[in-house]
């Protein structure tokens, strides 16, 4: 004991605070406890959010959750902006907040460079801590499933593979800076059309194969702080109240730890939804008064009390939302290290969005080597958005660019030192074409570069692909000049999605797809115009022919209340390649100034023993054999030469983005897993890989493959069967020996009409020979005995 001199206990004998002081959020221990000391009104207001424009720490912020101070929970930020920050006015309504605006998603996955995606997730991570907020709404990682999708300039790709590894990259890059994100839009959120009300009926295997796999693959390698549900129901159920998707797939089976929130104004029932595995109901505050989808002038948080207090929401259940959401308020930045400041220091990322612009832009056409061109050429301007460049989408994918820094195709091109002709930049698209004017500046100048835009927004679907009539008649008068100077003529696509492009190709001698391509725009097209930098950028995406020719395009965007995913799994190239209809331009091509051959794939004809092992490695040489130093996209594509159930022609199952020198030669090596050569059984609600015959393909795009090899799936189940096809027996050199042996050369080699199986092969052939023809027994023995050696291989 501690006595004084008057024989009383000195103070620090008892305890620093009472034992009915109020819990505190500390770390994670202490989650229970504050819970615990939670009133039913705080609760249910926690689960809500404030309301739209009520982020008390950062005015203008997209939306925010309910601050408690006596238990030590701050407020938490949430953003927009998947390719820059994206707030409102500043705390005085004045300010502006700028941000890096870097090119729209589409494009970054266009790089097909992982390392470079982590950067950019890296940087917007750093400039949202710096103006406090806490969590970022992105990346948007929905598939590209309609060429029409207003929103598929947000998003990644048509590949799942593609978008799993670009999802993983930049959620990476953001969450290393402190800042988390929140992944989007879980599910199938791949139609503007009626999005709130639209029930989509999509198969087990679609979605697991093509719909999920980014967001599994992110669980897995990222561990991103939070999701989005989306809008749309998935087979009758919404997705922001469906417990199949947030609880069983979403947590159960990949094990994510963090928070499901809404999108804004996306939950009907309140209840239903947190029962449902929906953490956090945004924006919260009253429902519009003219909402078709929620009950007009209600506050979620009202109905989520009074469910509390009749019973219908259980203790239990909340208390399981709040500390999905706690969990994630005690790895942010503020409960770490409090507000940041109101108005940061501006931080200058313009090298990084210039880099990413540049390497993103896909060159479609090239013909005599019309790029790169002379920096001393005169060059005549036309189109109608010259001065007004698409360098970002619409919607909450928006960002704010300071004008300081925003530059402008015709001020990237003067930087350049490129003397720039103005011509029709101000024509609107209802007046003729003035071929005096295009006639005059054909002879004035030395090449000429015409422009087509597309804006791309969310909130509403594109209506079509097609040019308009002036845009081609523009194209068509401004070749027929130039080209009777003998001058080429350069097309930069200023677009977010495939336009319809058979029409008027031929007239061009180069067209350079530059997307959407932020603040940096007119410095990243110059760069590539004069070769400063040499294009590698990759379609992320199929740009198709037609409109028709879409996989999707008889069920989109559907009846009045559904859309019916009729296409499956067959979505971009897949239904394509498999279809064999001819794309404008297929899914992975891009073009360069430089040339890059492939050697042969080694081993070759590899054997994967998935008894005994996990992943197979493969590898391939490929040289630059020009002058200019290169990056090049090598793609693996697998084909299951056969299977119980059909599958696509091919699918890409890796990829590498290799820097070579000008005559570099490197090996590039690929790990393919299981994963790689499976497919979903929705009979076994799992993946399944069956043993047998493999086509590794290999080349720089799926209709560009430059070397090929088979590869046998083995394990104690046989690889080969009676089932198989005779095709595949004779692609693999081995197996088709053996059958030689003892039908002989001669049969071997004969034409049967049809898909024969082995079984068939070797039944007619065996009835040919006199010691077999009439007794089946030694038939079937002789059968046997091939099977068991061709699986013994």
């Amino acid at each position: 004991m501690n006595l004084n001199k008057t024989g009383f206990f000195t103070a620090f004998t008892f305890l620093s605070a009472p034992v009915w002081a109020t819990p505190q959020l500390k770390e994670a221990e202490s989650i229970p406890s504050v819970i615990a000391a939670m009133t039913l009104e705080e609760k249910a207001a926690f689960v809500s959010g404030t309301g739209m424009n009520n982020a008390e720490k950062v005015a203008g912020a997209a939306g925010s959750t309910l601050a408690i101070p006596r238990l030590g929970i701050p407020q938490i930020v949430f953003a927009d902006g998947p390719v820059g920050v994206r707030l409102g006015a500043g705390p005085t309504g004045g300010e502006k907040r700028f941000a890096t605006g870097f090119p729209v998603s589409v494009a970054m996955a266009a790089t097909w460079d992982p390392a470079i995606i982590k950067r950019v997730g890296g940087a917007i991570g750093d400039e949202a801590k710096r103006y406090g907020v806490d969590l970022i709404l992105g990346p948007a990682i929905n598939i590209q499933r309609h060429p029409l999708n207003g929103r598929n300039f947000e998003y990644f790709t048509e590949d799942p593979l593609l978008n799993a590894i670009m999802t993983a990259s930049y959620i990476d890059g953001m969450q290393t800076e402190g800042v988390g994100a929140v992944l989007k839009h879980f599910a199938a959120n791949n139609q503007e059309t009626r999005r709130q009300i639209v029930n989509e009926i999509i198969s087990d295997r679609a979605l697991h194969e093509i719909y999920f796999p980014g967001f599994e693959y992110a669980m897995e390698k990222a561990q991103p702080w939070a999701v989005m549900s989306s809008y749309p129901s998935i087979n009758g159920t919404p997705s922001s109240q469906n417990p199949w998707l947030l609880k069983d797939v979403l947590r159960q089976q990949w094990k994510f730890d963090g928070f499901v929130m809404s999108d804004w104004y996306g939950v009907a029932d309140p209840v239903s939804a947190l029962k449902g595995g929906n953490d956090l109901n945004m924006p919260g505050g009253r429902t519009p008064d003219d909402s078709l989808f929620l009950t007009p002038n209600t506050d979620p948080k009202d109905v989520v009390l009074a469910a509390l207090k009749s019973g219908e929401l259980t203790q239990d259940q909340i208390d399981e939302n709040i500390r999905n959401l706690l969990n994630v308020v005690i790895k942010t930045h503020r409960f770490k290290n409090g507000d940041a400041a109101v108005m940061p220091e501006p931080v200058d990322h313009s090298a990084l969005a210039r880099q990413i612009a540049a390497d993103s832009m896909v060159l479609l056409k090239n013909d005599a080597q019309t790029l790169p061109m002379k920096a001393t050429f005169r060059v005549a301007a036309f189109g109608q958005n010259i001065d007004n460049f698409f360098v970002t989408g619409g919607g909450s994918a928006e960002v704010n660019i300071d004008p300081k820094r925003l530059v402008t195709l015709p001020q990237g091109l003067k930087n350049a030192g490129i003397a720039l002709i103005r011509q029709i930049g101000d024509q609107t698209l209802d007046e003729p074409v003035n071929q005096p004017v295009i006639t005059k500046a054909a002879q004035q100048s030395d090449i000429a570069l015409i422009s087509i835009g597309r804006s791309s927004t969310e909130g509403a679907d594109r209506y079509s692909m097609a040019m308009h009539t002036a845009e081609v008649a523009m194209i068509q008068k401004v070749a027929s000049a130039f080209h009777q100077q003998n001058k080429k003529v350069v097309v930069l696509l200023n677009i977010g999605s495939p336009i319809e492009m058979a029409s008027w190709e031929q007239y061009a001698d180069a067209i350079l797809l530059t997307w959407q391509p932020g603040e940096q725009a007119g410095n990243a097209v110059a760069d590539i115009l004069l070769g400063k930098v040499n294009p590698s950028g990759k379609l992320p995406l199929t740009f198709p022919k037609r409109l028709e020719d879409s996989p999707s395009f008889g069920n989109y965007p559907g009846n009045a209340k559904t859309v019916i995913y009729g296409e499956g799994i067959y979505v971009g190239y897949r239904y394509f390649d498999t279809k064999r209809i001819a794309p404008m331009y297929p899914f992975g091509y891009g073009l360069s100034y430089s040339t890059v051959n492939y050697g042969k794939i080694s081993p070759e004809k590899p054997v994967f023993n998935i008894d005994t092992e996990n992943s197979i490695e493969v590898s391939i040489p490929v040289r630059n054999t020009s002058g200019i130093d290169t990056k090049e996209v090598v793609q693996l594509y697998v084909h299951d030469n056969a299977s119980r159930l059909d599958r696509p022609e091919q699918e890409l199952k890796a990829f590498e983005k290799v820097s070579l020198s000008a005559g570099e030669e490197k090996r590039v090596a690929f790990k393919l897993d299981k994963r790689a050569f499976s497919y979903y059984d929705e009979d076994k609600n799992n993946w399944v890989l069956e043993p047998g015959l493999f086509t590794l393909r290999i080349g720089r795009s799926s209709r560009d493959i430059h070397a090929e090899t088979p590869l046998i799936v083995k394990s104690s189940t046989p690889a080969f069967s009676f089932d198989t096809p005779w095709i595949d027996i004779q692609t693999y050199e081995k197996a088709a020996t053996i059958v030689a042996r003892f039908i002989g050369d001669e049969q071997t080699n004969a034409w049967i009409y049809g898909n024969p199986t082995l079984g068939d092969k070797l039944e007619d052939a065996l009835k040919l020979k006199p010691e077999f023809a009439k007794d089946e027994a030694k038939r079937q023995k002789l059968k046997q005995e091939i099977l068991q050696e061709i699986n013994s291989l």
